[in-house]
């Protein structure tokens, strides 16, 4: 330490003095402090469907409580520490870390087994953190603003291919796997010579590890190519859309049909009726040309043709073969990932990430969206979020679900049409800040009534807190954990934001706690 002597009045800082700090390590942390409000808020959740992977009989190799872990992932995570490489070291030297883990090191892969082996427990804790707040008067129902932003999953965009090549990244991998399976086989009387994992393939030793991920990527070669084919399969939706309007045009087909061969008959029979009368008084047939007969008349033909087209077409609809593009691509990282829109231009490769928020951006839902169009997840988001609450124990009926108009669709306002929904059918600014909203007319016909409703004065009161209650919620979920997502596949990623959600009420909450009058 360097002598300043006595001509400057410094604090002194000595380091090399013995140091007295409190014995208990949970002194050395305000009262007020983040760990102390995790440790809390901890011993009012439930965790015996955590307890229940574990064993009940004392054997097996000791594991860390499930409160510990837990407590020590959410602190972090309300830190933005997100990385289980990270966490280990700050249970090094994060005082709230080693007091959470009672001054454990553990290690990140316990962490990220934890998490991994318990992910299908963390939307039971959404819905607990949720009931928290529920209990503490913070859910407000007089509006829920539903919203959703994509989020870049852990692919790259480069990552990408086409169907044919998928299509070639399976024939590459299956024949190469079948090419060293030939070469293993007449080694298999000195397999017990070579070393564990290795064998002599020609002049070649292959791994068993390379075969493992060949293997591993040739799976999902196969898992991108189905979602291909799946993408290109229209949603049940779209198909009972579809089928309702082929069979009107089968009906049309039939009446056209019944219509030209009834007018064909009754000539027919006209001609048939004048032939037997003039052969009554000697004639040897009706004058003027003949009619042809009914299955060579050219009109009925050409319904009969019509109506076939229309009964396969109908057959087709009800019975699709998805037929991908040739443009179409999917990940090889993360299959079940998409391309979509970014929300500062250009496109990323992630997923479509819905949230409900109510007042103060506590979020009552956080979903995960396969499509990367806000249009099919409307109806989806408000289901979870009723659910949600009444799983919760809150009380009461929304008093105004909003939206902006990615959500604008008449099957979304038909399948809701008894709730107050309250959403978009224009631009944002225009809906928001023009004082001529726009008239049901300038609208299409499956939206005039949600138009009309959105013109009352009550309508765009209610429309006007949209922004204020949800976007600010995505940005506070970006400022804490970033865009980026850590895990692979749909199932992994839905456990991720279901965590993410819980911190964020989680912090909402100490948030108001903070606020009532001690």
């Amino acid at each position: 330490m360097v002598d300043y002597g006595v001509r400057f009045n410094f604090i002194s800082c000595d380091r090399e003095r013995v140091l007295s700090l409190p014995p208990d390590v949970r002194q050395w942390l305000p009262p007020q402090h983040l760990c102390g409000k995790v440790l809390a808020a901890v011993q009012k959740l439930d965790l015996s469907a955590f307890l229940a992977g574990y064993r009940a009989d004392g054997q097996g190799h000791a594991a860390y409580p499930p409160d510990v872990v837990l407590s020590l992932v959410l602190y972090c995570y309300s830190k933005g520490i997100r990385s289980s490489r990270r966490i280990e070291a700050a249970c090094l030297d994060d005082v709230g870390c080693r007091i959470i883990a009672a001054n454990q090191q553990i290690d990140h892969a316990t962490i990220a087994r934890f998490l991994r082996r318990h992910r299908h427990r963390l939307e039971s804790l959404f819905l607990q953190v949720l009931a928290l707040c529920g209990r503490r008067g913070m859910v407000d129902l007089s509006a829920v603003a539903v919203d959703g932003s994509p989020m870049h999953a852990n692919a790259a965009r480069s990552s990408n291919r086409t169907l044919q090549q998928l299509e070639a990244v399976v024939a590459d991998g299956e024949a190469r796997i079948a090419r060293s399976m030939t070469g293993l086989a007449p080694d298999t009387t000195t397999a017990s010579a070579q070393p564990a994992g290795l064998r002599r393939v020609g002049r070649n030793e292959l791994s068993w590890g390379p075969l493992a991920r060949l293997g591993d990527r040739i799976a999902r070669a196969r898992t991108a190519r189905d979602n291909l084919y799946e993408r290109a399969l229209p949603s049940s939706g779209e198909i009972q859309l579809k089928v309702e309007a082929a069979e009107r045009m089968v009906a049309r087909a039939e009446q056209r049909l019944a219509a030209v061969t009834a007018a064909h008959t009754t000539t027919l029979q006209a001609y048939a009726r004048r032939t037997r009368q003039d052969q009554a008084v000697g004639r040897q047939r009706a004058n003027g040309r003949p009619p042809v007969a009914l299955h060579a008349k050219a009109s009925v033909l050409r319904q009969r043709e019509r109506l076939a087209r229309a009964q396969a077409g109908l057959q087709n609809i009800r019975n699709p073969h998805p037929t991908p593009s040739p443009r179409t691509r999917a990940s090889l990282t993360d299959p079940q990932s998409r391309l979509m829109l970014g929300k500062r231009g250009g496109y990323v490769q992630g997923y479509n990430v819905q949230i409900a928020s109510t007042r103060n951006q506590l979020l009552l839902t956080i979903e995960l969206q396969d499509n990367p169009s806000d249009m099919t997840a409307l109806v989806p988001v408000v289901k979870r979020t009723q659910h949600n609450c009444a799983a919760a124990g809150i009380d009461g009926q929304v008093a105004a679900w909003l939206a902006d108009s990615g959500y604008a669709s008449a099957a979304n306002f038909a399948a809701l049409n008894d709730l107050p929904l309250f959403v978009s059918v224009t631009q944002e600014y225009r809906q928001t800040h023009s004082p001529h909203p726009p008239q049901p007319a300038s609208v299409p016909a499956g939206q005039r009534d949600m138009a009309a409703r959105l013109a009352t004065p009550a309508g765009r009161e209610f429309y006007a807190r949209r922004s204020a209650l949800v976007e600010p919620g995505f940005a506070q979920l970006f400022q804490r954990f970033g865009r980026h997502l850590h895990y692979r596949g749909a199932t992994s990623v839905d456990a991720e934001i279901k965590l993410l959600g819980a911190v964020h009420n989680l912090n909402k909450l100490f948030r108001h706690d903070a606020k009532r009058p001690s």
